[in-house]
């Protein structure tokens, strides 16, 4: 029994020293493992460098402009300098629209008035359209772009060059929006830098290729990100007012009987000029019906003739 024991615990010793020198041996490898260039070392490399050159980007940010508080900034301040942090500002795209009536042949003054109101603000004219009907009154639209601070100004002034009918103002936030281009650009321009400087340092034309690729990827969303940015900028700086104008003719003076004929009559001829231009537009569909019919009567009768002609039965 005591000899089984020793040899019991002989074999334990072993096992025990065992592990002890593998866990050794796994270690070291894994050490070395650490120190070759191998992709794991170059990744974590990678995401050393990245993150440096993301913390140069926003210190540069900070230096200069001094006014602005970056990201960094506000994971260092203590949470009781919070309240200090500026008030996000507000970004609001305005969009008007007004209608309204006149009376006829007013609406080129109408027009002329509404140009030289937004030209004094430095506005312009965005858009614009006209057509008149068989009584030659005219309906236009005409879209000004007058800068935002004088929108109200412009508003009061439109509404006073005719009858307004209708009045629609509407305001759009789009500041959440903006902040968050603003996160999505600066993040994306400390990605380009670094990998600007890994372009300097690779060694293969593999590592140039692929490095060329992720600079392709992300200068393309940077690009998309500023157009979308610059459109923002130009539609919260510049307001949107439409002005609607439709003329009408002055009440009739004529009443009862024989101004209900003068419609009657009117309201014919408009109906025969419908009529006119009706049939001019069905014409080439008639024409080819007239011919397929003609075509069918043809065959129709030549199978007739053709029937006619073939003898009977003998008579007795």
């Amino acid at each position: 029994m005591a000899n089984r024991r020793r040899v019991g615990l002989v074999v334990t010793a072993v096992v025990v020293l065992a592990i002890i020198l593998a866990a050794g041996v796994l270690g070291c490898g894994s050490d070395e493992g650490s120190e070759s260039p191998g992709d794991e070392a170059v990744s974590m490399w990678d995401k050393t460098t990245q993150d440096e050159a993301g913390m140069e980007t926003l210190s540069m940010d900070v230096e200069e402009s001094p006014g602005e508080i970056s990201i960094a900034e506000g994971m260092d301040m203590a949470p009781g300098d919070i309240s200090t942090l500026p008030q996000l500002q507000l970004l609001v795209i305005k969009t008007a629209l007004v209608r309204m009536e006149t009376s006829k042949g007013e609406y080129a003054k109408i027009r002329t008035d509404a140009v030289s109101i937004a030209s004094s603000v430095g506005g312009y004219v965005e858009s614009e359209s006209s057509s008149k009907d068989d009584e030659g009154l005219t309906y236009a639209s005409i879209t000004l772009r007058v800068p935002s601070e004088n929108f109200d100004e412009v508003m009061s002034q439109v509404s006073e060059l005719g009858e307004v009918t209708s009045s629609e103002v509407s305001t759009k936030d789009v500041s959440s929006e903006y902040v968050d281009l603003e996160s999505r650009l600066k993040h994306l321009q400390a990605e380009e830098a670094f990998y600007l400087t890994l372009m300097g340092q690779a060694q293969t034309i593999e590592e140039m290729i692929t490095i060329r690729e992720h600079l392709s990827s992300i200068q393309l969303e940077k690009e998309q990100i500023q157009g979308r940015m610059n459109f923002l900028d130009q539609q919260i700086s510049y307001s949107t007012v439409t002005l609607t104008v439709e003329e009408v003719s002055p009440e009739e003076e004529e009443e009862g009987f024989w101004a209900s004929v003068k419609e009657a009559f009117k309201s014919f001829a408009r109906g025969l000029g419908n009529l006119a231009i009706g049939f001019f537009y069905a014409l080439p569909y008639l024409v080819i019906i007239l011919i397929l019919l003609l075509v069918v009567w043809l065959i129709v009768r030549r199978y007739k003739r053709d029937k006619g002609e073939v003898p009977g039965p003998p008579q007795q």
